[in-house]
Formats: C-alpha cells, structure tokens, sequence
C-alpha cells in the first residue's frame, strides 16, 4: 500500500481543482493506493466536492493551517516556522508521494518548500505557469523574479499542454515534465439544436451570434476587448449580435462600456448556465480572446458542441485550433478577418477536431493518464 498525500490550500475554487478533483476520484478507487487530501477550510466548493468523493472512496480529508496568501512566493522566504510545522504535518501521514495542486505558481506553494527536504517526492500540478506579469499582478516583475527559486523545488511536473511544458523548461526547471490533457464529458456536450437554444435562452434568432462564456475580469478575459472590436467592425451590420455569459468583478464595468459604445441593443448579458451546453448550441461562434490561458475547458466543450471557437494565438487555444482559428492577442483588426474567414471556412476544420476531442479530452482519458503519469513519478 502506497500513500499519495494531495495538498491544495488555496481558499478560491477555479477550473484546476475541477480537473484535479476528477484525477483525485480516479487515484481513490486504487486498491493499492491510500489518497489523503489536505484542503484550506475555507474553500467550500472544492471541500463538498471532496466530500462527495470520500462518500464513494477510501478518500481520507484534512484540513490544513495554512493558506495562500498574496505574494506568497516572497513570504515563503521569511515563513520556516511554518514550512517546518506543514512539513511534520505532512510527513505524519508518512507519504510516498506529496502531490501540490497549483493554479499558478505561488499557490499552494508552501507545499513546495515544505517537500524540499522530504524523502517522499513532491509533484506540482499546474495548469498555469505564466509570470505574473503576463497576468497583470500587482508588483509582477518583482514577483516573477523572486518565485524563480520555486521552478527549482519540485521533483517533477503534471502540466495542460506542450506550451505549458515549454513555459515551465523556460522558466528553469530542470525536472521531468509530463503532460495530461483536460477532459471533458463529451456524452453531456454534444450537438444540440440552434433555435431551440436560443428559444430557451431568450437570444435573437435570426442573427449571427458571437460571444463568450466566463468570469468576467478585463486582465485577462478580455471581455472589454472584444466589446470594442464588435463596436469598431460589426456595430452596424443588422445581422450581428454579441452575447456575454458568466458573472464576474468586471461585470458592471462591462455593461457600463457597451452602453457607451452604444451597442447595448446588439448585446445580450446571461447570468452563469448550469446548462452552458444551451449556449454553445445557441452561438454561431465561441470568442476567447483571453491574453492567457491553460487549456480552456469552455474551449474543449464547444468544439465537442460542433460550435467553431475562434481564440488568441496563445497557450492551449494554439496548441489545439487550426491557425487560421487564431488571431494576435489584442488585436481587434486580426480578430475580425479571423472572423471572416471562418464565416466562409469553419466546416472544413470542425468534424475533425469534434473527433479529437472526442477521443482524447475526455474525462476517462484524463483520468487513466493522469493516474499512469503520478504513478511513474510514484515508482
């Protein structure tokens, strides 16, 4: 019997601790293996999601002391006290392997520090290694010079994609890097009908419908972006309708510019879908125009909808989508013959990267290899 002890404290839930929840489903149906999970009590979603697990497995849950914190990464240097008590707190549980579950690098990082003089190796998951100047952080360039020790700290990577796997050998580790790619329920994401989701959803149904579906937040979203390029292209084409799906702390700053763009009348705003697969049906086209990503999950449900998503030629999104799907971050002119193009051209590509997702980013598939990659890190 092996133990695998999973450590996360981050108080936020996001799309990282869904996918590594799944792998943690998978690990606690091993007979072989004892699953210990170490979780911030304050992160309620991903603890019920946990809860759920445990009801059906040997799963075993703990809470830990420590959380993450900003500028985490500066504060670990100053922290021994505690990267010896998480490191007594851990080693008690006498693992074979600690496996640190991180959105970026600074969360959950403490765990990094505390495995550094462990016997058992420690294993970061990290869908996103970006520098925090990318990502818009306060103090970023700072920040990514002082976190360059952590790239140095763990005995091996799980990571997205080979961009992420490029990034993280940029970065400076020199440790094995394995890839797993997302999965998804594709027997939940299929085809549905057009005007029946838009019916339902209360969206024009005679017009070309372009959107998003997310958290709202301009750093890294976009959502403002892609406001002014529908304004500057697309305000005057009667044809034209953009839609906005999800919630978020730029909301109300995005409603705000529609109306001073004075496209409020072609715009539409949904509140968060339970059924997000409606609104991939109802849309003639899924927008990211994020400025970073991992590997999008609202990317990989779409294409498995048949819904063509055009994308910034960043990260996932180029990795996965034909070129000509593309256009250059930020650039509102690129995205909108991007956009032409596809009009005329979308159905050449899309059989072919429904079958793609449908093969290898599925939930099974994420599952089975993410259990294979942590078990060669395991012997």
């Amino acid at each position: 019997m092996k133990t695998i002890v999973c450590y996360d404290d981050n108080p936020d839930y996001g799309g990282h601790q869904v996918m590594a929840c799944l792998a943690i489903e998978a690990m606690a149906r091993q007979k072989n293996i004892r699953l210990v999970f170490f979780s911030n009590p304050e992160n309620s979603r991903l603890n019920q999601r946990l809860s759920k697990i445990q009801s059906g497995t040997k799963l075993e849950l703990r809470s830990t002391p420590f959380h993450t914190q900003k500028l985490q990464g500066l504060k670990n240097r100053f922290s021994q006290k505690n990267i010896h008590a998480l490191r007594t707190l851990l080693e008690a549980e006498h693992p074979d392997l600690v496996l640190c579950i991180q959105g970026e690098i600074e969360d959950a990082s403490l765990a990094l520090c505390a495995g550094r003089r462990m016997k058992a190796p420690c294993i970061s998951y990290i869908p996103i290694p970006h520098r925090m100047t990318l990502m818009g952080a306060k103090l970023g360039t700072l920040r990514d010079q002082i976190n360059s020790y952590l790239f140095r700290r763990p005995d091996g990577w799980i990571t997205i994609s080979k961009s992420m796997k490029s990034l993280l050998e940029e970065r400076g580790t020199k440790r094995p890097v394995k890839v797993v790619h997302n999965g998804i329920d594709t027997s939940h994401f299929r085809p549905l009908s057009k005007q029946a989701a838009r019916t339902a959803l209360g969206l024009p149904e005679n017009k070309t419908l372009i959107g998003t579906i997310g958290r709202i937040e301009f750093k890294q979203k976009q959502q403002d972006f892609l406001s002014r390029t529908f304004s500057n292209h697309w305000k005057n084409r009667e044809d034209m309708h953009l839609v906005f799906t999800g919630d978020g702390p730029d909301e109300m700053r995005l409603k705000a510019l529609v109306k001073e763009l004075g496209i409020q009348k072609k715009t539409s705003f949904l509140p968060w879908q339970e059924e997000s697969a409606l609104v991939y049906a109802a849309l003639d086209f899924l927008i990211i125009p994020s400025r970073f990503e991992g590997v999008p999950l609202v990317m990989l449900e779409a294409l498995a909808c048949g819904t063509p998503v055009l994308a910034s030629a960043r990260d996932g999104m180029k990795d996965l989508l034909p070129s000509s799907w593309t256009f250059e971050t930020e650039n509102g002119d690129a995205l909108a013959s991007t956009f032409e193009y596809a009009c005329r051209a979308w159905k050449n590509d899309i059989d072919v990267l429904q079958k793609k997702i449908k093969s290898e980013y599925t939930i099974g598939a994420f599952q089975e290899n993410f259990r294979n990659v942590l078990l060669s890190f395991l012997r």
